[in-house]
């Protein structure tokens, strides 16, 4: 068994204790940019965040999206505070006249910068990746001391000529070992798996639909609102893929080609004519015309989550407490309970 030349030898330990350095240095570098990541939003930022994203949208819904679970969501946000004292829960307080407490949107704002700061640090833990570094650095250690080496053996300093000879009597090997650095790159294939006949909601082929509502004598009044159709998926044939069978054979081989494209089954209206029957279980009646604005959404956000509409009406209280047909329309799909 050969017995590595000192030149090599000394370059591998040379490049390994580099690249041994240089590993080290970065995790320790990585580690203080992650323990002490801070997110330079202000508290006002926060707050802000809060009323927008949690409290806002748990209220007053989102305009025609089709993404309506992030109202559920956002509902779910106002529950995880424990405020001594202060009820933060949207989902008990939507039809209060102060509906926005201060110490809530404080501390909802606490969960959101929270979350900000892990995801930064998500990002920046993204950089150990960058450890591999470490084994070019390591090769290019080994590649300037084998130089270095050569370049003093070439101005003939005895010393290591002469313990070269001793070591490696009558025999020259000029093709040292040199490690390589292979570039392995992972793929990772995300295949999207549908299920055929699969509903689902989707937008844009059907426009949206109004029915508006009262009560007898027209002091409360609504509107039921629906913008989401339902689709799913057909899969048709759409011609055929041909290809040669065999180098200069003349035959070919032909395949049916399929392609899928959405179809609508379900339009808006069809959906708030659905809704329409728990509207007039609550003791509204359908109108062409109300007398006010509309502006105050029924904030239970299975309404959109299961009927796919959106009910609001003129006003939630009467007589300073709210209105028994409002906490009617509240109740006519369960509520979520956290």
């Amino acid at each position: 068994m050969s017995t590595p030349q000192p030149r090599v030898a000394c370059s591998i330990l040379f490049g390994f204790i580099i690249g041994t350095l240089s590993t080290i240095s970065w995790i320790l570098y990585v580690n203080h940019l992650v323990d002490t990541a801070q997110v330079p939003q202000t508290a006002e930022h926060w707050i802000e965040t809060a009323r927008t994203q949690a409290y806002g949208l748990c209220y007053d819904g989102c305009y025609d999206c089709l993404n309506v679970g992030s109202i559920e969501e956002a509902c779910r946000m106002t529950t995880k505070t424990n405020v001594s004292g202060v009820i933060c829960d949207a989902s008990k307080m939507w039809t209060w006249a102060d509906r926005y407490p201060i110490e809530c949107l404080q501390a909802v704002g606490e969960i959101y910068k929270a979350e900000a700061l892990e995801r930064k640090k998500f990002w920046l833990r993204a950089l150990y990746i960058l450890t591999f570094l470490s084994a070019p650095l390591g090769l290019l250690a080994y590649s300037v001391a084998d130089f270095a080496i050569y370049w003093l053996k070439q101005v003939n300093l005895p010393t290591l000529q002469n313990r070269r000879r001793r070591l490696l009597p009558g025999r020259r090997n000029s093709n040292s070992a040199t490690p390589l650095l292979n570039a392995v790159t992972i793929s990772i294939l995300v295949l999207a798996l549908s299920t055929p006949g699969a509903a689902y909601a989707c937008m844009d082929y059907y426009p949206a639909y109004d029915q508006l509502f009262a009560n007898a004598d027209n002091t409360l009044y609504g509107v039921i609102h629906g913008w989401l159709s339902n689709c799913y998926d057909v899969t048709y044939s759409c011609g055929e893929s041909c290809a040669p069978i065999g180098k200069g054979s003349g035959i070919t081989s032909c395949s049916a080609v399929e392609c899928t494209q959405p179809r609508p089954d379900k339009a808006p209206r069809d959906s708030v004519r659905a809704a329409v029957r728990h509207v007039v279980e609550c003791g509204f009646r359908l109108v062409d015309v109300v007398p006010g604005v509309v502006d105050r959404r029924i904030a239970n956000p299975r309404i959109e989550g299961k009927l796919w509409v959106k009910v609001a009406v003129n006003k939630f209280n009467g007589s300073e407490v709210v209105e028994e047909q409002v906490r009617c329309l509240y109740d006519m799909v369960e509520a979520p309970r956290w």
